[in-house]
């Protein structure tokens, strides 16, 4: 007996996003799949005396999108801070900081968290702490730039924390900058959340902030991404078991409406056992219909912006000659982090940011592979490179050869506070950054993704907003200086990505890093029945218009979520 479908949704144009790049007029839907995708007379063969006809208008259907790294937890655990308006001069800034604590004593705001300043509006040498003093000295305050990779602390916060010229500090982040006179300046590099520096501070005023995810906090950011579509997250750090129990209890009570990977962090060679437990316990206590984790994330170097990054060159700025950045893990032991994890079944998710640490990825993914295959044994995991904001032309060809998967956040193409790289790799360097054609060209698998990090950025994940940026190279809220750079677009003009290709890497290529694809990515019989209802045609419409796209309707397996 034929099946009769709960829904047939016709009159409308579903992109598939298939291989063939086909389209179907109808699909019918019963339970949670796709049961027909066609003609409607096809999907109409499925229907009975309780099928719901859903008429479409015409509108353009695309799959449910995927984002392929973003950081629910910390947005979440963002919300008790300031949102600082744009300010490009530092005076005005700090006037802004004075008047928020003028009108909000200590007992309501006992620490002053900023977000964001430019990252462009100091130098090399960084902000330092007596300017801040000069505004505010009645309460510790930190302000965070807009990479979320740097900090600026007033002398209070580094007295409560105890940060002097007399503090041994060991090799793990956060890194304090000094002076000649070893004093901490107030600069700060890689500020990571929950630093036990920090929780000092916060029992010496008595105050702690939030720490913990809840439903409460986490749910306006899922509930954004629904409402553009996006129907499964990677979480670029998955921050603790309890943000692991948190998504495994909302889907469990039938509360979260997407897919959630997570990501268990690596801190460093010598943690490489104690992280492959922590993953194989989630999955064992955390793995639920739509809630999974099989991939381990490392931070292979840091930013070009901050100067942390592993270049192929000296640093611009660096008269020696001598200053390659930093890398964090040697390409033998990347070589037999990659051998371990394959035995265990794990995927790994690399940030990597310049050309060095690029080739040292991917030297010691091809080192890993040879050596598995050579002992006879079935290489199985994936790597995926995240950010890859420079890469040596020599290399570009490397992802489709090897195998490798690279993941990129559309909505910096047009120079999303990355000006300050240019003090470090040169503006020749600079203006060949985020390049992704030519990876694409010789058949790479790219995927994409918002990477948004805080509550100031959290509207920066719209995917067709970040899609209209990489299609124009034209930032919507922060344009290059025009005087530079013509149209404010950002070099090279021919690394604009087609609009076609980032569909596909929102969809169907999306849903291969994360081990879906035979569930998502596609509307196709079989397949989970999540899909999103435009209203305007993305691939019709001038590109300078992809902002202004809206969803009229979006599907989670089978049910309409929005």
């Amino acid at each position: 007996m034929k099946q009769e479908a709960d829904l047939i949704l016709y009159n409308g144009a579903f992109y598939k996003s298939d291989q063939r790049r086909e389209y179907a007029q109808a699909a019918a839907v019963k339970g949670d799949e796709f049961i027909c995708v066609g003609t409607l007379d096809e999907c109409k063969t499925f229907k009975g005396g309780n099928t719901e006809m859903v008429d479409l208008g015409g509108k353009l259907v695309l799959p449910g999108l995927i984002d392929g790294h973003t950081h629910p937890e910390t947005i979440a655990k963002s919300r008790w801070r300031v949102q600082m308006p744009e300010f490009d001069d530092m005076r005005q800034l700090l006037s802004f900081v004075k008047k928020y604590c003028e009108q909000h004593p200590v007992s309501e705001v006992p620490y002053f968290f900023g977000e964001c300043y430019p990252t462009t509006m100091f130098g090399e040498e960084g902000p330092k702490k007596e300017w801040l003093d000069e505004y505010v000295t009645d309460r510790p305050v930190r302000l965070q730039d807009f990479t979320d990779h740097a900090c600026w602390y007033n002398s209070k916060a580094l007295e409560l924390m105890g940060i002097d010229k007399d503090t041994v500090e060991t090799e793990r982040a956060p890194f304090f900058r000094r002076n000649e006179e070893n004093e901490p300046t107030g600069w700060v590099l890689e500020p990571l959340p929950g630093a036990s520096c920090e929780d000092a501070m916060y029992d010496a005023i008595g105050w702690h902030p939030p720490t913990v995810c809840t439903e409460e906090t986490i749910s306006p950011f899922l509930d954004f991404l629904n409402d553009w579509g996006v129907i499964c997250l990677l979480d670029g750090i998955t921050e603790g078991e309890e943000s692991m129990k948190l998504f495994y209890d909302m889907d469990k009570a039938g509360r979260l409406k997407m897919y959630y990977e997570g990501t268990c962090m690596l801190k460093d060679f010598a943690h490489l056992d104690e992280s492959i437990a922590e993953i194989h316990k989630w999955q064992e206590n955390y793995t639920s219909q739509h809630v999974r984790i099989h991939t381990m994330k490392y931070f292979l170097d840091g930013t070009n912006e901050m100067g942390n990054s592993a270049s192929l060159e000296p640093h611009y700025n660096d008269p020696s000659g001598t200053d390659y950045g930093e890398i964090n893990m040697n390409e033998d032991e990347l070589t037999k982090v990659l051998q371990r994890l394959n035995g265990e079944g794990i995927d790994l998710h690399i940030h990597v940011v310049c050309d060095r640490g690029f080739r040292v990825a991917c030297n010691a993914y091809e080192k890993a592979k040879s050596r598995v295959e050579s002992d006879g044994g079935r290489w199985q995991i994936y790597m995926e490179l995240a950010h890859c904001e420079l890469v040596h032309p020599d290399d570009m060809a490397r992802p489709a050869k090897l195998g490798i998967i690279i993941n990129w956040s559309c909505h910096w193409a047009g120079g999303y506070f990355g000006q300050a790289a240019i003090d470090y790799l040169g503006q020749k360097r600079w203006d060949n950054m985020y390049d992704f054609t030519k990876m694409i060209e010789t058949g790479a698998i790219v995927t994409y993704s918002s990477d948004v990090i805080g509550m100031c950025e959290e509207a920066r994940g719209n995917p067709y907003f970040g899609m209209e940026i990489s299609a124009t190279r034209v930032d919507l809220e922060d344009p290059l200086d025009p005087e530079k750079y013509p149209g404010s677009v950002r070099k090279p003009e021919t690394a604009k990505l087609s609009v076609e290709e980032m569909i596909k890497g929102y969809t169907r290529y999306g849903a291969i890093p994360l081990r879906l694809e035979d569930k998502i990515g596609t509307i196709e019989e079989g397949k989970k029945a999540n899909l999103v209802v435009l209203d305007k045609d993305i691939f019709n419409i001038p590109i300078t218009q992809i902002h202004t796209i809206k969803p009229t309707v979006v599907m989670f397996e089978g049910e309409f979520i929005r």
